[in-house]
């Protein structure tokens, strides 16, 4: 029955279809009898197959049901194939969208909004991620995120900007994650992930780059190791 699901049917619709083109022209009673499919559900099946064309319905003293010619079946093969292929034309376009995307090493998006946009692109942490944090921002998503990755085991560090503004946010993120130490900082959001990729924000300027290069964030992480092991801890 794999080749009627295949066609949009169900298992049922199949069984019966295939019941009628054998036996030709049944009740709805010897239908459920021949193709097994429950009476509870026959008349919800021949009336779905005979609105999909499939089956027709003889007017007797006893309601009877025989198969349309198989080339109906054609037919509707047909129209499947002819939406698929627009499905697989639609899916090559996305394809190749997609291996553009992945071709340009940057992306550059202006304002808050496309931070988080860009921040939402960032791929998952996999061994590490140490970040330059300027308000750190305590955004639910992001702690409950950085929380369950510390679970795992992953080497999440911060160097943030430790003021007046920032004190409140960054006891918050104290109590998840104690790997945070104070940095002067006139205006950036930094991220380097996984020797992947890295995340630059220039706050003044309302930019975020995201830079998608191993060299570069391999660069980056031993700026920030030497950094974060000068840098003074934050007692939380």
């Amino acid at each position: 029955m794999e080749e009627y699901t295949e066609l949009g049917l169900t298992k049922n619709e199949g069984k019966v279809y295939e019941t009628l083109v054998e036996s030709g022209k049944l009740s709805a009673g010897e239908t459920s009898k021949h193709s097994g499919v429950s009476y509870s559900k026959i008349y919800d099946v021949l009336n779905s197959l005979t609105n999909k064309g499939l089956v027709d319905v003889i007017p007797e003293k006893t309601k009877k049901f025989v198969p349309s010619d198989p080339k109906v079946l054609i037919e509707y093969i047909e129209k499947r194939e002819k939406v698929l292929e627009k499905a697989k034309e639609k899916a090559r376009t996305m394809r190749r969208l997609y291996e553009e995307k992945e071709k340009n090493p940057v992306i550059i998006d202006l304002g808050k909004r496309g931070f988080y946009k860009i921040v939402k692109e960032m791929k998952e942490t996999e061994k590490y991620s140490y970040n330059i944090k300027w308000t750190s921002e305590t955004r639910p998503d992001w702690m409950g995120n950085s929380e369950r990755l510390l679970k795992k085991g992953k080497d999440i560090r911060v160097l943030a900007r430790y003021d007046k503004e920032t004190e409140k946010n960054i006891e918050d993120w104290l109590k998840i994650n104690k790997n945070i130490r104070k940095f002067p900082n006139e205006g950036i959001a930094f991220s380097v992930v996984d020797d992947k990729e890295v995340m630059i924000a220039l706050i003044k300027a309302n930019v975020t780059l995201l830079i998608k290069n191993a060299a570069l964030a391999k660069i980056m992480k031993t700026f920030f190791l030497d950094s974060y092991k000068n840098a003074e801890k934050i007692q939380g």
